[in-house]
């Protein structure tokens, strides 16, 4: 069998898409498949295209996870409450580690819960890869939920901690007979 292009040539192998011989001159491997230099040009021009036109969908390109060089997404800027409810742990799943100057006497209780939902997103965005705009509010309204579920569970805990000590305080005191007003 002698190449298509090259007839005095020995063929190489053959074309998967247009089934022609071809010789070491014309073969090009791609993917672990043969293609001829016409076929393989026609399959990488397509694959151009597509790229393009895909990049021209999903709109600007995704610069999270950059540092200071990402440039941060306008629908960002809002409140940040998984930034604000859970400051640290957030801050560790969301890479930001300006988190833990929540534990600076003083300053980092009372300040840096504030400062984490204002900043959080914009921090967050700049820490850790994201696949999309979309992804990472989801993944920010999640943590935000954890945060409100467990603010009321913790509010809800201590409720009734302080009820039950109430009531045995009250208990002791009428038990013991003493007056208490």
């Amino acid at each position: 069998m002698y190449c298509y292009h090259h007839p005095e040539r020995q063929a190489a192998g053959v074309c998967v898409e247009c089934n022609n011989p071809v010789c070491t001159e014309c073969k090009v491997e791609y993917h672990g498949r043969i293609f001829c230099n016409s076929c393989i040009e026609k399959k990488l021009n397509n694959t151009a295209e597509a790229a393009v036109r895909t990049d021209s969908v999903s709109g600007p390109e995704n610069t999270s996870g950059m540092g200071s060089k990402a440039v941060v997404p306008a629908g960002l800027g809002e409140w940040n409450w998984g930034g604000f409810l859970l400051t640290w742990i957030w801050g560790i799943g969301n890479n930001v580690w300006w988190s833990f100057l929540v534990f600076v006497p003083y300053f980092g209780f009372l300040v840096m819960p504030w400062v984490l939902a204002f900043k959080g997103n914009e921090w967050a965005w700049r820490s850790k890869r994201w696949d999309s705009v979309e992804h990472f509010k989801q993944v920010q309204h999640k943590w935000a939920m954890w945060g409100i579920g467990i603010t009321i569970a913790v509010t809800v805990l201590i409720l009734l901690i302080t009820c039950i000590i109430f009531g045995l305080i009250v208990n002791a005191i009428q038990s013991s007979g003493s007056r208490w007003y």
